[in-house]
């Protein structure tokens, strides 16, 4: 089984990890997003902040996906909004797209395609129009998207999500919680196999269980795709 190899990108700017966006001249406000995968209630929550134009939330999600496939029955896996738009000037209209798509139940089917297709629409400069066409191929109904996706309501859920990260000390993406303790190690989860283990272990020792047999690698199951860890800007 091949080792993922992290990079680490470092990047020196003038901002640190996300902040609000802008655009409106409404200030509306909102309710953290509720985009889950899983159990509700899940022995153990798993929670993501990502960017959909990190290329490193990207190399991620191969991995996350089949995780989250894995232990759906057990686990809550959160997803929260956190667009670095100070780098990504596309990231924006990617939240927006998604939570659209989560506002008819379809935001899971957009995060994938957004991550899947990242290459296709990272600098193009109309990213509305391609995510309008993910959302046909979805099936959404595409009268309710178009007018949800670029409204203050929809903006405040994302604005919202920053927030909490940011009180989260959330500076970079992505960004995991379990159960609310950050993930510090992100080479622990930079395979398949360890990414796993550590929320079978997670799992484990909530339910009192201190022999925690390993995770078998499926041979099966690629975990070999190159991740880069997005870069925490620091401010001046």
């Amino acid at each position: 089984m091949k080792q993922i190899i992290i990079a680490v990108v470092v990047i020196v700017g003038i901002i640190i990890g996300a902040t609000l966006v802008g655009g409106d001249s409404e200030i509306v406000t909102a309710e953290t997003s509720n985009n889950f995968y899983g159990q509700k209630e899940g022995v153990v929550t798993l929670t993501e902040y990502g960017d959909f134009q990190c290329p490193a939330c990207a190399g991620f999600y191969p991995i996350f996906s089949q995780v989250k496939e894995q232990f759906k029955d057990n686990v809550r896996f959160e997803y929260k909004h956190f667009p670095l738009v100070q780098i990504h000037p596309n990231a924006t209209a990617a939240h927006r797209a998604a939570q659209a798509a989560a506002n008819q139940g379809k935001f899971w089917e957009m995060h994938d395609r957004l991550y899947e297709q990242q290459q296709a629409w990272n600098e193009t400069g109309n990213p509305a129009a391609v995510f309008q066409e993910y959302a046909r191929d979805i099936g959404l109904d595409m009268e309710q998207y178009d007018a949800e996706v670029s409204t203050s309501e929809t903006l405040a859920v994302i604005n919202a999500d920053i927030a909490l990260g940011r009180e989260n000390d959330v500076v970079s993406t992505p960004t995991f919680f379990l159960d609310g303790e950050l993930i510090e190690d992100l080479n622990s989860l930079s395979t398949v196999q360890g990414f796993s283990q550590f929320i079978q272990d997670a799992i484990d020792a909530k339910n009192g269980d201190s022999d925690s047999s390993n995770v078998e690698d499926d041979e099966d199951t690629p975990n070999d795709q190159p991740t880069d860890i997005e870069a925490r800007p620091e401010e001046e």
